[in-house]
Order: structure tokens, then C-alpha cells, then sequence
């Protein structure tokens, strides 16, 4: 029999790491030093706990030691390539390492998984209620302009973030009954609305329709998939036809990169000195590089495109496969996309509404990393590594075989 005081305790060290989970589900859409928090609190319950019985197994699935492999190489290029942005380059990655306390932490308790993502949707929903607000004129005094209505962070990360909270809740619309099922399609529709025509972000456009269109295809029947099929066919003619936010921003985009494309030499950093022109003109550096190195790359903070006499500087080409093949070559890219495979491997694995939910998010991912490089990105970077965290603990655990065997906690999760 477990006694008052050691019973006291378990459940005090239970609310700590439901805390925990939740203030870092909490904190990726809307702080980085309330991340940073949650963080160091998941390491100190790892501590607390002082369970080192699957740290072994946890360590040894490639979702663990692949990430911790690309940041080695990296972090090795420091010792034969010498670049000025090198060492930060090698810190942004950092967050790769913590897949493995950070899978450990949510392995402690299955619900922890749940309290998470309570925190992300949850955060989410205050967010979303302030940019409808912004976008209406009714918070101009907190500084939200209503063409476009960013809270927290910046445009693109909101609109990402928006656009996986906008596919969380469309999938529990689908699962609830009655009042819940009207209440998170509600959420799903303003979601979609905010990311498509008020904030401005390309990328989450990319996020939102890969994702629904992933989840769609993998969960509804042939005939409704039919159904589906031609309501987009439909929504994407009026989004053509009728002027929006999105359409205009989209015509803006290609418009850029023809701009930036056709330019002369001698014009062509005024040219491409917009969004898309510039991805254009970062996209035609990073082959330069890669056809330098191609097999090992040119080492950590190798790229760099910018104007010497304005002092202007990007060490990024918004494009993680062309970031890791910059960096790291061929070999950086091969363990990266093998790690992404993993990430497949593990989540079709899961019980089927889980299964169509990670798919979808992962998709999302490998569709947006071609216009940003999310990993090196700190919210949207450490967002991923919780989600590999997540595979990597239900990797090495007993799954369940169907969802109605499985805790109603896990299914959120």
C-alpha cells in the first residue's frame, strides 16, 4: 500500500509534467523565452523522475541518433570549414539533440502527449480570437494592423501554426458528436479563413492545403473523396474569380520570381529584392555552392547572399533541402531525407486516426520546407523535434492496436 506522503508526491510530480507539456504546447505559437522555460522544466522532470531504463532503446531508433548525426557532421564542419556565421549556424541546430529527453519526458506518462497538444490548440484559439479582432479594426491600439493581423510571432510562422491547428480541429469535427463537432468546425472554418485572406504568408497556405488535402484523401471514403475532390475544384474557382488576399498574394509571388528570373546582371539584386525573387535568387547560389562540394558540402554558415555595401546578409535560402546540401552535401541530405522516412515510417504505423493525422502534419512539413528552412527556424524547428520525440517514444512502446482499445488521451495525441 502506498503510503500519504509518497502518494502526495506522485501526484505532485503527475501535475508538474502535465504543466510542463502543456506550457510547451502552449508556448511554440506565442513565446520563445516561455518555450525555453518549458524546455529546461522537461529536462529537470527527467531528472526528477530518474528513469533511465529506455534511455537506451529511446537512443538507439534512428529518430534519435539520425538528428543527432546531422548535427555531428555540422558541428564537425566547424574543425575544417571557417565561415563567420559557422558557430551560429551550429547553435540554431542544437535543438536536434533534444529529440531524446524530450521523448523520454513525453514517455513518462502516455496522457502528456494529450496535455500538449490541449496547449497548442488551446493557445492557438487565443490567437486566432485576437487576429479576427485585428483584422476587424478592434485591436489597433495593441499595435495589430488589420491588413494583417500577426500576434505573437511573425506571419509566417502564425499562418503554419494556424493552418496545423486549423487541421487538428477539423479532424476532432469530424470525430465529435453534435455541439463539439459544430464548435471545432467552427474553429477549423476561421482557422482556414484567417490563414487564407487575412494574414499574410504564403507558406501557410502550402501548410494548410498539403495538410487538409493529405488528411482528406487518407480518411474519407471514394465517394466522398469525390465530393471533396470537387468542392476544391469549386473553391479554388471562386478564390480565382472572386479578389482575396490569397489569390492576389499568390499572382504577387510569381510575378516576383519572373521578375527575378529575367533580370540582367547588373539589375538583378534590385530585381529579386522581394519574397519570392529572393528565394529565386537563393535557390541559384545554393547550386553554385552545392556544385562546389557536393558530397560533404561546404560546411556550417557556408551560405551567404547580400549586398556589401548596404550591409544587407542571409545566411539562410529558406529551402531545408538546399540548406542541408549546402552544408553538408549529399551525405547531410540523405540523412535528413532518411530521417523524414522514419518519421513515415513510425507514423503510419499508428492507429488509424493518429496514422492520418501525423501523415498530414508530416506532409505539411516536407511541402513547406521547400520555401523555408524550418529547422533552422526556432518555433516551427522545435515543433518538429517534439513530433519526432513523440514518434520516437511510441516507437519503442507497445502501440495500440485499434482506437477504441486505446485511452481516449492517446487518441489526441
Amino acid at each position: 500500500m502506498v503510503s500519504a506522503p509518497a502518494s502526495s508526491a506522485l501526484l505532485l510530480r503527475q501535475r508538474v509534467f502535465a504543466f510542463t507539456a502543456l506550457l510547451l504546447g502552449a508556448s511554440l505559437p506565442t513565446s520563445n523565452f516561455l518555450m525555453n522555460v518549458a524546455l529546461g522544466l522537461a529536462v529537470v522532470c527527467l531528472l526528477w523522475q530518474r528513469d533511465c531504463r529506455q534511455w537506451k532503446a529511446v537512443a538507439a531508433h534512428p529518430l534519435v541518433w539520425l538528428p543527432a548525426l546531422i548535427f555531428a557532421l555540422l558541428a564537425l564542419s566547424l574543425l575544417t570549414q571557417s565561415h563567420a556565421y559557422g558557430a551560429q549556424m551550429v547553435g540554431k541546430y542544437k535543438k536536434l539533440l533534444y529529440v531524446l529527453p524530450l521523448a523520454l519526458f513525453f514517455l513518462a506518462d502516455r496522457r502528456l502527449a494529450a496535455h500538449f497538444l490541449r496547449g497548442f490548440l488551446w493557445a492557438n484559439a487565443l490567437i486566432l480570437v485576437i487576429s479576427l479582432a485585428g483584422g476587424a479594426g478592434l485591436a489597433t491600439r495593441w499595435g495589430i494592423p488589420p491588413e494583417n493581423p500577426t500576434v505573437f510571432k511573425l506571419q509566417i510562422t502564425q499562418n503554419v501554426f494556424m493552418a496545423l491547428a486549423a487541421l487538428v480541429w477539423l479532424t476532432r469535427a469530424v470525430a465529435g458528436h453534435r455541439a463539439r463537432r459544430w464548435l471545432y468546425g467552427a474553429l477549423a472554418l476561421l482557422a482556414a479563413a484567417n490563414v487564407l485572406l487575412m494574414v499574410q504568408g504564403r507558406t501557410g497556405y502550402v501548410a494548410l492545403v498539403v495538410g487538409m488535402g493529405i488528411w482528406l484523401l487518407l480518411t474519407l471514403r471514394r465517394r466522398q473523396r469525390v465530393a471533396v475532390i470537387a468542392c476544391g475544384v469549386l473553391a479554388v474557382a471562386m478564390l480565382m474569380l472572386i479578389p482575396n488576399l490569397a489569390m492576389e498574394r499568390l499572382a504577387l509571388g510569381v510575378q516576383q520570381v519572373r521578375h527575378c528570373v529575367l533580370a540582367s546582371a547588373e539589375t538583378a539584386y534590385q530585381a529579386c529584392d522581394n519574397s519570392m525573387g529572393q528565394r529565386t535568387a537563393f535557390a541559384r547560389e545554393s547550386w553554385r555552392l552545392i556544385q562546389q562540394a557536393p558530397l560533404l558540402g561546404n560546411g556550417a554558415g557556408s551560405f551567404w547572399y547580400g549586398n556589401a555595401e548596404t550591409g544587407y546578409s542571409v545566411h539562410n535560402p529558406h529551402n531545408e533541402y538546399l540548406l542541408e546540401t549546402v552544408q553538408n552535401g549529399l551525405l547531410g541530405l540523405a540523412l535528413f531525407i532518411g530521417w523524414m522516412w522514419c518519421c513515415y515510417r513510425v507514423a503510419w504505423r499508428q492507429p488509424v486516426q493518429r496514422r492520418n493525422l501525423l501523415v498530414a502534419v508530416l506532409c505539411s512539413y516536407m511541402a513547406c520546407h521547400l520555401f523555408n528552412s524550418f529547422l533552422l527556424d526556432s518555433s516551427e524547428g522545435h515543433l518538429f523535434v517534439v513530433i519526432a520525440a513523440l514518434l520516437a517514444g511510441w516507437a519503442v512502446t507497445p502501440r495500440e492496436m485499434t482506437d477504441k482499445n486505446s485511452h481516449p488521451a492517446n487518441k489526441e495525441g
